[in-house]
């Protein structure tokens, strides 16, 4: 359906709408643990993001490509990627993508078992959700927090 409503948005000649359905399509490959093809299709949505000047479905895009990443277990290209996204969430004002940013990068330290930064990072994300209001987000920081706080002892 995504592909047929691309179709459509190509044929009308509307960029925004096309590129928003290759990043659908894309993060629908990622759910699906496609991630070769979803980061191909996510690139290329990028890429499009780019050019058509629209800063939040580039970074999105980005951020994606790194979560990605951290799910291949390729850390050190997901932190640099994340810690892109992050900033530059920051630079737009984007509270919840910056947010989002710090979980991702969080959970990247646990893996690595840097519990002292994991724990920066991810009480860091969930002052963010808390203060934007994204409960459940929070709580999962919290509940990530307590199995550190239990793999240190």
């Amino acid at each position: 359906m995504l592909g047929q409503a691309k179709a459509q948005f190509d044929m009308i000649g509307s960029k925004l709408g096309a590129v928003q359905c290759l990043q659908s399509l894309g993060n629908i490959l990622r759910m699906e643990n496609k991630y070769a093809d979803a980061k191909d299709m996510l690139g290329q949505a990028k890429a499009q993001f780019d050019m058509i000047g629209s800063k939040l479905g580039a970074v999105r895009c980005l951020q994606s490509l790194g979560d990605i990443l951290r799910m291949e277990n390729k850390y050190a290209d997901a932190k640099d990627m994340l810690g892109q996204a992050k900033a530059q969430f920051d630079m737009i004002g984007d509270k919840l993508g910056a947010a989002q940013c710090l979980w991702s990068l969080g959970n990247i330290l646990r893996m690595e078992n840097k519990y002292a930064d994991a724990k920066d990072m991810l009480g860091q994300a969930k002052a963010q959700f808390d203060m934007i209001g994204h409960r459940l987000e929070a709580a999962e920081c919290l509940e990530i927090l307590e199995n550190i706080l239990l793999m240190e002892d």
